[in-house]
């Protein structure tokens, strides 16, 4: 593992956590009008997402695994699980919460932390692979 590869995690959680505090910004008025408690629930599904989100990123920065196979696993476990638990505490806890209450806040930020993390991780390989252009426009470049 390269020093890059370790270095990239936290600008990558940090991304992360922006993309996922710009959508709850921009959510907050539908959130606040849907239920009076909606700001809340919104909230703790966002963060519910968040600090998977998190281990996620750190997670695939680390030389642990034996192949990209176990990494993509140990990652959707984490992820799901966590998720999961939540939304299975929320359903005990308040039943009275449906779709427009939590779960569907739940759903959008799972979605949303997801799309966010393949591409970051997407990002950083591709950064990491070096491009036959790029190598050739450096030698093109050295021998004017």
């Amino acid at each position: 593992m390269t020093g890059q590869q370790k270095g990239s995690a936290l600008p990558s959680a940090i991304l992360l956590t922006v993309v996922i505090a710009a959508v709850w910004a921009a959510c907050f008025w539908p959130a606040r009008a849907l239920r009076s408690d909606g700001v809340l629930w919104m909230s703790i599904a966002a963060i519910c997402c968040l600090i998977p989100g998190w281990i996620v990123v750190f997670l695939s920065g680390l030389a642990i695994f034996s192949n990209e196979l176990t990494v993509m696993l140990v990652q959707t476990m984490v992820r799901l699980m966590s998720v999961s638990v939540v939304a299975i505490v929320v359903k005990k806890t308040r039943p009275e919460l449906g779709f427009a209450g939590f779960y569907g806040w739940l759903v959008g930020f799972y979605l949303l932390a997801l799309l966010t993390e393949v591409w970051l991780m997407s990002r950083h390989r591709s950064s990491s692979q070096p491009s036959a252009y790029t190598s050739d426009a450096d030698k093109g470049h050295g021998s004017e």
